[in-house]
């Protein structure tokens, strides 16, 4: 890998940290955290507590609660992932002195693997401390793939110049708060009341719930400690208090001997299936566990299976380090364990508190890889979309639509997400938020749900759930378009696109823009394919769902209407506009701003300043480019061309460059969306673009904000690059679709991948495409690459030379 803060190992499944930096320790804590689907754990150090350097984080997929603050003179309520109690929390003191902190000793060696393949976190510390007593610390821990409520720590401590007693605190301390985000300081931050703490015959626990949402909490704990092989007597002293649970074990030590610390712990909630109550369950998951080694084999295990499917070859190595991190950290979000969860896609994983943990469309950029690999999470996705389609019909109607308008941020329930304020750190005031009338999200719930089908063919999934999803967010872009007669065409007017930094018109007295192009044209998109859907839906069910939906035939022919004149702004010289009016606002130096105010938000400066940034010709991150990152060419030329509009490759490359130069990418999915906009029309664009998004999370680049939560959809999108545009996979039905636009910069790339239920994989280089199919195969799949057809039978392979 190339990142600032890494090193490269001889390992291409292994992540090197070298040395101790506080200023670099909350990156590594998000960069190495390890998770199951079920819940994630930072890589926070045992010994240590929340504080200026360091933040121990332990979130349960989906576990949300609400609390109310009082902000800008209102009372406002937000819902937020909730930090759990810290089941980590472990040191040690010798003869009674202090305890163990990497910030009052001398650090002689410092070294953090993380292992992808293994999905194990190693530590390795040398250190000295104010007595001149040198000690060697090894770490290891999981959280473990097989038992998805199981998680395990092993520390080995081996005294170098020094022999005495040595005395180990473990605990489970649930006296932790949301405070992970520095512009959430002004908000209630206490999510969580002490239900009871005790022991067990072997082990502590303790119980906790969340203030609102009344979501038990259930953490269990045991430490075994053993000394020159023999295991230590048991705890000899517990400490219990509402909110934290303590054992404290002593041993005697003698220089150049080992001790080895062993802490097993279960995470239970109440929301958890299964279980008859959430205390009993984790207590009694400890008092069954196994020891930390066979835990571990079995988690190893797990992790092979996960990597027979989604592992990949890519050369150069560099580039492969990093594909394998993103595909690991993925895979710690959701996993086969998420499926019963009827939870989403956060924006910043389970990793850390930014975004409060809340759904936005990052599942576009994730499905699109687990698709092929795991049906089964994605349908489980799609189905949190799906239950609540309720609360996105009320919605509609509040607002007078008819239909579903899906929320731009979104948590337990569906309700609208997304803070009625901002905080500027600049200038210390609040700014009011509009980027709620970002409608377009129910677009792209609608596309995710058709490309689930058309690579799964999942027909009993689109019978049951995807058709109802389409038809009821086409009817609310049919209700939310309306009829101007002076352009005989259809418009959308007072919503928000995917830039973010445009919310409504210099000196306007209401927010939002109107016929925002990437809107306007995913609202046709839409409409098409709802009507597609029906079509593909039996007689019998196509019946039953118009009678319950009360859909007629004269609403389905409206769609059509709509959706060959809606209205599309474009600038005189045939450039795709961002939006009506957008080539009339003033130009914006970008060189000369990063020049005065460094890496500050544009944003917030023209605030602080008293100017607008609705005033410029200046986008935080794409918007006209998402429709060439999820559309290929021919899409969007139909599109238009359904639409009257005459558009051809010259003014693609044209619009794309026009907005790339007025983008800012202050948002990590920005560049990926740009590469992938420009994989077939400008390699070397698109691939400075990607190497960027690659490395977004591992580099130090200022403001990525990593420590507050990796960038799930940045890394998922840059799987799909490598997947979608330049090996050019697309699946449509039956058939698997082969169009590559290879990097000269690459060497080779292999995946391995299902399609409707045959495994094949599929090797490409400058000149020659390579597909196998595995003998066990239950029918030939039918390839169309660059014009050439083949079908591959089970257990052959075919070779394809490319132009």
């Amino acid at each position: 890998m190339s990142p600032s803060n890494s090193h490269p190992s001889d390992d291409p499944w292994s992540i090197v940290f070298e040395g101790y930096d506080p200023e670099k320790e909350g990156r590594r804590e998000a960069l190495c955290a390890l998770g199951n689907g079920y819940f994630v754990t930072r890589a926070a150090a045992p010994e240590a507590t929340a504080d200026e350097v360091h933040y121990p984080g332990t979130y349960r997929a989906g576990l949300y609660n609400r609390l109310v603050s009082q902000v800008n003179g209102e009372e406002v309520d937000d819902e937020s992932i909730v930090n759990l109690p810290n089941w980590l929390s472990l040191t040690f003191r010798i003869d009674g002195g202090e305890w163990f902190s990497l910030d009052a000793v001398e650090i002689l060696a410092y070294r953090q693997i993380l292992q992808l393949r293994q999905g194990l976190l190693r530590r390795e510390v040398q250190f000295r401390d104010r007595q001149g007593r040198e000690t060697t610390l090894q770490e290891q821990r999981f959280v473990s793939m097989d038992r998805p409520h199981l998680a395990g720590l092993h520390i080995e401590l081996t005294p170098e110049n020094w022999s005495g007693n040595l005395e180990i605190r473990s605990a489970i301390d649930g006296r932790v708060t949301n405070n992970n985000v520095d512009r959430y300081a002004p908000f209630n931050k206490q999510h969580l009341e002490p239900v009871a703490t005790g022991a067990l015959p072997e082990g502590i626990w303790l119980t906790m719930r969340t203030c609102q949402s009344h979501i038990d909490i259930a953490m269990a704990a045991r430490t075994r400690v053993a000394a020159n092989g023999h295991e230590v007597n048991a705890a000899q002293i517990r400490d219990c208090d509402e909110a934290q649970v303590a054992e404290r074990i002593q041993v005697q030590v003698e220089r150049g001997a080992t001790v080895a610390i062993e802490k097993i712990a279960a995470l239970y909630t109440s929301r958890d299936p299964a279980i008859a109550q959430s205390t009993e369950a984790a207590q009694l998951a400890i008092q069954q566990a196994p020891n930390f080694a066979e835990l571990l084999k079995a988690h190893q295990r797990a992790w092979e299976r996960l990597w027979l499917r989604c592992d990949f070859d890519l050369d150069p190595v560099k580039y492969l380090e990093a594909a394998r991190m993103h595909i690991f950290h993925v895979l710690q979000t959701v996993s086969p364990h998420t499926v019963d969860l009827d939870v989403g896609i956060p924006a910043r994983g389970w990793h850390g508190e930014d975004y409060r943990g809340h759904i936005f469309w990052d599942e576009t950029f994730v499905l699109a890889f687990l698709s092929c690999r795991f049906p089964a999470i994605v349908r489980s996705i799609l189905l949190y979309r799906y239950r609540r389609l309720n609360e996105a019909r009320q919605l509609a109607r509040q607002h007078g639509y008819r239909g579903a308008m899906f929320p731009w941020r979104s948590a337990s329930t569906g309700r609208e997400e997304t803070p009625r304020f901002q905080f500027n750190l600049l200038s210390g005031q609040w700014m009011p938020d509009n980027t709620f009338l970002q409608r377009h999200i129910g677009a792209i719930v609608a596309y995710t749900v058709w490309q689930y089908y058309i690579t799964t063919n999942d027909q009993v999934f689109l019978s049951d759930w995807g058709a109802e999803l389409l038809i009821e967010i086409a009817r609310f872009f049919s209700s939310i378009a309306t009829y101007n007669p002076k352009r005989d065409r259809y418009e959308i007017l007072g919503v928000v696109g995917s830039d973010e930094y445009h919310t409504t018109y210099p000196e306007a007295e209401t927010p939002g823009i109107n016929n925002n192009t990437y809107t306007n044209l995913m609202a046709v998109w839409t409409l098409c394919r709802a009507r597609e859907a029906l079509g593909r839906l039996s007689p019998s069910r196509r019946a039953e769902l118009c009678h319950v939906l009360e859909l007629h035939q004269d609403e389905i022919d409206q769609w059509d209407v709509v959706s060959r004149k809606m209205y599309v702004s474009f600038h005189d010289d045939g450039i795709l506009s961002q939006y009506e009016g957008f080539e009339r606002l003033q130009a914006f130096d970008v060189e000369q701003f990063h020049e005065q105010h460094g890496k500050q938000r544009i944003e917030w400066v023209l605030k602080a300043e008293g100017d607008d940034i609705n005033r410029y010709q200046i986008a935080k991150q794409a918007d006209v480019a998402v429709l060439f990152f999820l559309l290929s060419e021919m899409e969007l030329t139909a599109l238009l061309k359904r639409l009257g509009y005459a558009f051809d490759q010259e003014q693609m490359q044209r619009t794309i460059a026009y907005h790339l130069q007025r983008t800012t990418h202050e948002s990590s999915l920005s560049r990926l969306i740009y590469a992938g906009a420009t994989a077939t029309l400008d390699c070397d664009t698109s691939w400075q673009l990607f190497t960027q998004a690659l490395f977004t999370d591992c580099s130090h680049r200022d403001g990525s904000g990593t420590e507050t939560g990796i960038h799930l959809g940045a890394m998922a999108g840059t799987l799909h690059m490598l997947h979608h545009c330049y090996l050019g996979l697309c699946a449509r039905d039956a058939i698997l679709y082969l169009q590559p636009s290879f990097p000269a910069h690459l060497n080779r790339l292999r995946v391995n991948l299902n399609h409707q239920g045959n495994d094949l994989q599929i090797e490409i280089t400058a000149k020659h495409l390579g597909i196998t199919a595995a003998p066990d195969n239950r029918e030939s799949v039918k390839i169309i690459c660059q014009g050439q057809v083949a079908n591959v039978q089970p257990g052959t392979s075919i070779g394809i030379h490319l132009d």
